[in-house]
């Protein structure tokens, strides 16, 4: 089957159905004080076009399953009727925040910026997670405005955040699976979207990550996935592939000129 289309994302869906029983959202988890042995995370990062992501979720609401959506604060992005209607269908919306590599690495314009942009989405709906967009382009890691103790102190007990996705969750024994440069590899074309894991996984195609969701999947699980590559008509999911290659290029570009340095 050809991969990276709401067909292949379907498949995987009841794969992920068949080997866990508890599907959790990001505010969920994070919410509990007692994790299950057993589950699995389903986020999306909502980079581009907003409506492939409303496609996503309904395919996930009519199987019955709740996941995470971080929307960018970007105006191509923030789609109100989008972000509402995925909201309604019992999904979380997160903030997928971009405020550090806006600001050019300025600390105080980057905490203003984020705070100006959380309130702007709760006036939509709730928000209660974040996580950083990975601005491949930019030198600067959105993550690293919180590893500052007193803005962390800030966002958990003034913003009301439950936690920083890639920050506040231990994934020492979680897998981490991810649709990063348009494969199933933990690094390759992949700069930032990285967790403290031991368990790094590896797959050449769809159909072994498809058997190793319905066959043999670890306890405890992280599905990550853009939903703006994913597509059934064929002149986006074109589009998209050749997007993706571009955009990988830029990025090997990127890790050599860093390996040099």
């Amino acid at each position: 089957m050809k991969d990276f289309t709401l067909r292949s994302y379907r498949r995987y869906l009841h794969a992920i159905r068949s080997s866990f029983s508890t599907i959790l959202r990001f505010d969920e988890f994070l919410f509990s004080d007692s994790k299950p042995d057993s589950f699995c995370l389903i986020r999306h990062d909502v980079d581009r076009k907003p409506n492939n992501s409303l496609k996503m979720a309904e395919v996930e609401a009519e199987l019955g399953i709740r996941a995470t959506y971080y929307f960018r604060a970007k105006p191509n992005v923030f789609n109100v009727p989008v972000i509402r209607e995925i909201e309604s269908m019992g999904h979380e919306i997160g903030y997928h925040y971009e405020s550090l590599s806006d600001y050019n690495g300025d600390m105080f314009l980057a905490l203003k910026g984020f705070m100006h942009n959380l309130n702007k989405f709760r006036e939509v709906v709730p928000i209660r997670t974040i996580s950083m967009h990975g601005a491949p382009l930019s030198p600067f890691d959105n993550r690293d405005i919180w590893r500052e103790p007193k803005n962390h102190a800030l966002l958990i007990n003034e913003l009301g955040i439950l936690g920083e996705i890639y920050l506040d969750i231990d994934y020492s024994d979680i897998v981490y699976i991810n649709d990063t440069g348009r494969n199933w590899f933990s690094s390759k074309s992949n700069i930032r979207d990285h967790v403290a894991t031991r368990l790094n996984l590896d797959f050449k195609n769809g159909d072994e990550l498809y058997n190793y969701l319905a066959v043999s999947a670890d306890p405890r699980l992280v599905f990550q996935i853009h939903p703006e590559r994913w597509s059934d008509h064929i002149s986006d999911y074109y589009l998209n592939y050749f997007t993706d290659h571009i955009v990988n290029s830029a990025k090997y570009m990127l890790m050599l000129w860093g390996r040099d340095r």
